[in-house]
């Protein structure tokens, strides 16, 4: 199943890529990318399977892996590949009928939904997985906010950082914006983990406007990339 999503993911990478690098670049990058996957994919960490409601998350961590390092072999950088990813996901997204996004938006509201988020976050804070993400509960405050919630670890950066990827964890966070904005979800963040933040701060109001993206967050991404190097 897995293998099969990232296929497709990489029959859109190699057009993408092909229109950027040239089809020989493309190729090379997609065919090393596939390669990669295979060996990835034995070895994913356990993060407590059904139990774990936003494990279908997870499973885009391999893929920036996958892509990191034949890429950079191509002497791309993570940027381009937080950029092709995000588009990708944004076609992906813009496919969707808008009463079907909506729905699957609205969902996450739900009552049943909110009290098994809150009960997913008291249950990462046990750790009985390692490589899980460890999150508290942040109740709505009856104006800007229906509820949040705040990570202070995150299994996709820790998994990056495992792999020799940490550089392109900033970018993965980026795509959570433009799912908000589809789904209606209106999400706020001011802090991640892949940013060196102490926590990413997830607030979510129904149907407010998503104003993070792409274009709003790239320049404080590159502030801090060249701080890090300074």
């Amino acid at each position: 199943m897995l293998l099969k999503t990232f296929e497709d993911t990489n029959d859109g990478a190699l057009q993408y890529m092909t229109q950027a690098y040239g089809l020989d670049v493309a190729r090379g990058i997609a065919e090393e990318a596939k390669r990669q996957i295979e060996a990835l994919l034995p070895l994913i960490p356990d993060l407590g399977g059904a139990r774990n409601i936003v494990i279908r998350d997870f499973p885009v961590a391999l893929w920036y892996v996958a892509y990191f390092r034949p890429m950079k072999a191509h002497g791309k950088t993570a940027e381009e590949l937080g950029k092709m990813i995000y588009d990708l996901f944004e076609t992906k997204l813009r496919q969707m009928p808008e009463a079907a996004r909506r729905s699957e938006g609205a969902k996450l509201f739900l009552p049943e939904h909110v009290d098994k988020l809150r009960e997913w976050a008291r249950w990462t804070q046990k750790r009985e997985y390692p490589a899980n993400w460890v999150a508290s509960f942040v109740p709505g405050n009856g104006t800007d906010c229906d509820y949040g919630y705040d990570y202070t670890e995150c299994a996709i950066v820790n998994y990056l950082k495992a792999h020799g990827a940490d550089e392109v964890a900033p970018y993965v966070c980026l795509n959570d914006f433009i799912r908000s904005r589809a789904y209606g979800t209106g999400l706020r963040r001011t802090k991640t983990l892949a940013q060196g933040d102490d926590r990413c701060d997830f607030r979510y109001k129904k149907n407010y406007p998503v104003t993070q993206d792409w274009h709003t967050e790239i320049p404080v991404i590159r502030k801090r990339m060249a701080e890090r190097i300074d």
